[in-house]
């Protein structure tokens, strides 16, 4: 009933979010305790330009075809789902970690990874941010820092994925809302949150 590879080439603006819960208590005197709980999320809004008739129908075919909130999909947002550094090459983690660790590390490939860039494992779904540039050589380890911890654990064959990062996402809302325009023209507005 879902699923697939939402048709990025149909939006013009994305807004990308970081979610994380963070509960705070303060007492009488003051002072305040935080405790972050394990659940950060990417969440993003798709806008779309203006698009006719027959650009428009094979994307609201895609989002109805979802369920509203019950479906799951694939989008891979164009500009940011590829790493700003030089990478190339398959870069495989060394050795086996447990969900909960900041930095990993992998051998094989080349070139640059650049803060900020996004990645993921090949073994699950969730997508992580680079905290530290890495300077990848094919004779040597890399260290990898990344946000938010990690979320499943990872093996010594685990590639990273770092062009064309897809994000498993679900819509946010059941409610789809089409605008249109004279002359015939169709815009759309939607949000998705990160699904792991």
């Amino acid at each position: 009933m879902s699923g697939g590879t939402f048709p990025t080439a149909g939006f013009n603006a994305m807004e990308l979010k970081s979610n994380t819960q963070t509960r705070s208590t303060q007492t009488l005197s003051g002072r305040t305790q935080r405790s972050q709980i394990n659940s950060q999320y990417f969440s993003f809004k798709l806008v779309s330009p203006p698009l006719t008739r027959t650009e428009y129908a094979p994307i609201m075919a895609f989002i109805m075809k979802q369920g509203g909130k019950f479906g799951s999909f694939t989008v891979i947002p164009p500009l940011l789902t590829s790493t700003a550094g030089t990478a190339g090459g398959t870069h495989t983690i060394t050795t086996n970690y447990a969900a909960g660790v900041s930095t990993v590390v992998a051998n094989g490939g080349s070139g640059t990874f650049k803060t900020g860039d996004l990645i993921k494992f090949s073994n699950h779904d969730k997508v992580y941010m680079l905290t530290a540039d890495t300077n990848a050589d094919t004779d040597s380890t890399d260290t990898f820092e990344i946000y938010p911890p990690l979320r499943t654990a990872i093996t010594n064959s685990t590639t990273i994925v770092y062009d064309n990062v897809p994000f498993k996402v679900f819509l946010t809302s059941d409610t789809v809302q089409t605008n249109v325009g004279n002359p015939e023209l169709f815009t759309y507005e939607i949000t998705v949150r990160e699904d792991t």
